[in-house]
């Protein structure tokens, strides 16, 4: 099950590597990290999306965290958060037949954009919940993609 966490912390060096040093330790994998300045200067969000066998083990991990240097607060926001967004830039081998691409794309339209369209590829911009993005990945799956580079998400209550 995958859990959302987002920790408040103080801008400082090795502050990360202490936080994801926990996870690793306890062998969850981090499927998404997003790190953002807060509007207060030297205080940073950083939020993880964590695969974990129990909901009660998002708790010890939040209980590792605080306890951290340079941690002001973590919370499981799994719940509670309002809105939770990946964005991804996708390079795709140019379809043979265009209007059956367009078709695919249809459900995505509010959420994808074609950003160029050239003679051997599409560049496609796209942002959703992470469970969105990998639908759209899998969607595309019947074309060529030769490359993707994706944000980790982001969350707010």
């Amino acid at each position: 099950m995958k859990r959302t966490i987002q920790t408040q912390v103080l801008d400082r060096a090795g502050t990360l590597n202490r936080l994801t040093s926990i996870f690793v330790r306890r062998q969850y994998n981090i499927v998404s990290l997003s790190a953002t300045p807060t509007e207060t200067e030297g205080i940073s969000n950083v939020t993880f999306i964590v695969d974990v066998q129990e909901e009660s083990s998002s708790e010890t991990i939040i209980k590792q965290l605080e306890k951290q240097v340079n941690v002001i607060s973590a919370l499981d926001i799994t719940e509670t958060n309002i809105f939770n967004r990946e964005l991804i830039l996708i390079k795709l081998g140019h379809p043979t037949d265009f209007k059956s691409f367009e078709k695919l794309i249809k459900p995505y339209e509010n959420q994808l954009t074609i950003l160029k369209d050239v003679e051997d590829h599409i560049y496609l911009q796209a942002f959703g919940t992470h469970q969105t993005i990998e639908n759209l990945l899998d969607d595309l799956k019947i074309y060529p993609v030769t490359q993707v580079s994706r944000t980790g998400s982001a969350g707010l209550l």
